[in-house]
């Protein structure tokens, strides 16, 4: 039996047993909601690990992270997605490697039945999920802490938490989540505490619109492309193609009817550098990622959109040249 082989019929065993256990499965982890919070089990290769968090927690950062939109998609995002929060490890087990499946299945069975044992033994001296706090001594893998300063923002703390990341800027810390040039998560952390000074919501409104067009350039993109959900990054083909139109009206519109060549040349250098920083450190990449996981139908919407809004922008492009006043 190949790798390949023996991985199917772990996902095969997972999904079967799991579901007697009140698990759902996707792809590498199985998971559930009790109680307020998010436990789940990280299948991968020979090693399994049960892990917890607060529901509240990943909808926080959320918020934050400026990533909102994740909360409409399914549960399994935050078990498997890019931006989703690590969890505090409860339990860990092995899964050696047996010839028979029924040997498979009663190791897959006594993995569910432990976790169902260590979740019951967590929510017993955990009962609230708003006031828990993680151990962590215990995360898996969380560097940023994050989610201890989840926990501290959600309870109020927040002036505890400016204080865990004036100490870590002291120390140089370099957070694993980048947002262009000079942001990263605890930039937003900081902007999110301090949202009640009048200068931190003017930044968020042109922060706001800034994404918006950013997200809405890089839906326009995917949507030019082969609409494939597979696809997490756009042709150069289409980026050109959105470009090139878009450039050509307003620099034809500014050459030909208000005859100012300086002021096109200075658009022109406006908008590459105004698309470069929308694209610096893979600042589009979530959105070409939420894009692949839209419905079928909104995809198809603004497939035929933006196709009509690039050929209007060629033809009108066009016109001026030839219809010059």
């Amino acid at each position: 039996m190949t790798d390949k082989e023996y991985n199917k019929m772990i996902a095969d065993v997972r999904r079967s047993v799991s579901r007697k256990y009140g698990f759902r499965q996707s792809s590498y982890v199985n998971f559930k909601v009790e109680s307020g919070y998010f436990f789940c089990l990280y299948f991968l290769t020979g090693d399994v690990r049960l892990t917890v968090r607060p529901m509240y927690a990943d909808d926080l950062w959320w918020n934050i992270w400026d990533a909102s939109d994740n909360k409409n998609e399914p549960l399994s995002l935050r078990g498997t997605g890019a931006y989703s929060l690590s969890g505090q490890v409860l339990s860990s087990y092995e899964i050696t490697k047996v010839a028979a499946k029924s040997e498979l299945i009663d190791i897959i069975e006594g993995i569910f039945q432990n976790a169902k044992d260590a979740i019951s033994k967590f929510l017993t001296a955990n009962p609230d999920a708003n006031t828990f706090f993680p151990d962590e001594s215990k995360m898996d893998h969380d560097p940023d802490r994050l989610l201890y300063l989840m926990a501290l923002i959600h309870n109020g703390k927040e002036e505890d938490a400016l204080a865990i990341i004036k100490e870590a800027r002291k120390n140089k810390h370099r957070c694993i989540f980048q947002s262009g040039m000079f942001s990263d998560s605890y930039t937003y952390i900081r902007r999110w505490c301090n949202r009640e000074q009048a200068t931190i919501r003017i930044r968020n409104v042109f922060a706001s619109i800034f994404n918006n067009i950013v997200q809405i350039r890089a839906y326009a993109l995917m949507a030019l492309g082969k609409n494939n959900k597979k696809e997490t990054l756009p042709d150069i083909y289409d980026v050109r193609l959105l470009d090139g139109g878009i450039v050509m009206t307003l620099c034809f519109s500014i050459i030909f009817i208000w005859h100012n060549f300086t002021l096109a040349w200075i658009t022109l250098a406006v908008y590459f550098i105004f698309v470069w920083f929308m694209d610096f450190e893979n600042r589009s990449e979530r959105y070409y990622i939420r894009f692949g996981n839209l419905p079928n139908k909104t995809r198809l919407r603004w497939k035929i959109s933006m196709w009509i809004l690039v050929v209007a922008l060629y033809i009108y492009s066009f016109a001026i040249i030839f219809f010059e006043p």
